[in-house]
């Protein structure tokens, strides 16, 4: 006699944007990484994407976002559409009661993260903003020494991003366009920048300057500021897609009076010091070969631990994902001050709130 087995329910996913990053989540998916899920429907004005994904997913396609979610009822959308969107699509989607994976940055602005942290919270939705390099192993190992002052006092913080984007990047009509995404800053290094405001902030105050070397663009392919945290260490970011011919590094180090890290791959996926007082070589080495990855790019490894986490906790009615809108909301503030601090040739305090005159606008 059989057994009557119950089929475990899967979680019903929408995609709203069928561009660049959308192709990295597709390969996500045909890797068969991505546990208990259905995607169930993709939409895009781009009847060419659509029709693509569509055919590769095995799942309907619209140009409509309400003809969607009426026909499709998914349990949750991963928000895929230029940056300048996001806030206007997650709000539209939290406002009909739909749960959200939002890839970042989660609105242009601090004060549009924090409405749509209220209508999450208020609908009890989960609202998860893609910040992946925080799952990273070699970045939880890190964060689990940091919180537990291994490292003594904190000297000195460097942040260092040399990627490669070529002028075919930016001609798309959004790419490097104020309104739409900003430069290298709030494209390409906001995953850094906020992984340094996470594990070290907050930042106190900071100067900057952004300027273009080899892309033509609205914003910026390169930018470097000086910041000092919270608790007086001083720190350094500097940034660009003006690198040729390839993406060469990600990095973060930390310096402190007991020890010295530097993470660097091209997604902050390799633990290349590891150096502590009282800890041995070899411990030193085991961590740098168990906590370190081989990636394929500067996506890194982490979507899939993000996605298999939402899928995970709503499975089981717990609408919190990684990173939310309340982190989303601090590292937009730090994105604002670097540009505001340019526009303004100033030392710009985090406590000040400021807004730069060009992003989002």
């Amino acid at each position: 006699m059989k057994k009557n087995i119950k089929k475990e329910k899967k979680i019903k996913i929408s995609i709203l944007g069928c561009g660049r990053v959308a192709l990295h989540y597709l390969k996500l998916f045909k890797k068969n990484k991505i546990k208990n899920y259905k995607i169930v429907s993709v939409c895009d004005i781009d009847k060419k994407k659509r029709s693509f994904f569509s055919k590769e997913l095995i799942c309907k396609n619209y140009d409509s976002i309400n003809n969607m979610l009426n026909e499709t009822k998914p349990d949750i959308v991963l928000v895929l559409t230029p940056s300048g969107l996001h806030f206007q699509h997650c709000k539209e989607l939290l406002n009909n009661n739909y749960n959200v994976i939002c890839e970042k940055p989660l609105s242009m602005n601090e004060k549009q993260c924090k409405i749509l942290d209220s209508i999450a919270k208020k609908k009890k939705l989960m609202l998860g903003v893609v910040f992946q390099n925080r799952l990273n192993p070699s970045i939880q190992i890190l964060k689990k020494y940091l919180d537990a002052k291994k490292f003594g006092k904190i000297v000195n913080v460097s942040v260092s991003l040399i990627w490669c984007r070529y002028q075919s990047y930016y001609n798309d009509n959004w790419h490097g366009t104020w309104s739409n995404d900003g430069g290298v800053t709030n494209q390409q290094a906001i995953h850094h920048i906020d992984i340094l405001n996470w594990l070290l902030g907050p930042i106190t105050k900071i100067s900057s300057i952004v300027t273009k070397r080899a892309n033509k663009l609205e914003a910026e392919d390169t930018m470097a500021s000086v910041f000092q945290l919270k608790n007086g260490a001083l720190g350094t970011i500097e940034a660009t897609t003006a690198s040729r011919p390839k993406d060469f590094h990600a990095s973060l180090s930390i310096v402190g009076t007991r020890g010295h890290v530097k993470i660097g791959g091209v997604a902050l996926n390799k633990i290349e010091i590891w150096e502590f007082e009282k800890e041995s070589i070899k411990i030193s080495n085991s961590i740098k070969k168990k906590y370190s990855q081989k990636v394929p790019n500067g996506y890194g490894l982490s979507h899939e631990k993000y996605l298999n986490t939402c899928i995970h906790n709503l499975k089981n009615r717990h609408r919190v994902a990684p990173v939310n809108a309340e982190d989303a909301a601090k590292t937009q503030r730090l994105i604002h001050a670097i540009y505001y601090g340019h526009e303004k040739k100033k030392w710009v305090k985090l406590s000040e709130r400021v807004q730069s005159s060009y992003l989002g606008k």
